[in-house]
């Protein structure tokens, strides 16, 4: 509980605060066990959305429009194809 005061006045970030408990929280013995089978399903599909949406957004949509990236695609939509076993 004292790290977020300690990040407030200090001017630091939340997430070192948050990143020092769970630093704390895991040196703690049977947490880790219990984090994983309380936490960990719901941890994995997190994970996914997370990870999905942050690639996801990377993508400039704006050149979907462009001939030359529609060929390109289909040139790869090609080759996955030829990878598929007949």
């Amino acid at each position: 509980m004292a790290y977020l005061p300690m990040m407030y006045y200090s001017k630091a970030s939340h997430l070192t605060g948050a990143f020092l408990a769970g630093l704390s929280f895991s040196q703690v013995e049977g947490v880790h066990h219990t984090f994983i089978a309380e936490a960990g399903s719901i941890m994995e599909w997190l994970l996914r959305i997370f990870f999905s949406a942050s690639i996801g957004f990377q993508v400039p949509i704006k050149y979907f429009c462009n001939s030359a990236v529609i060929a390109w695609g289909f040139a790869f939509y090609i080759a996955v194809l030829g990878k598929l076993p007949v």
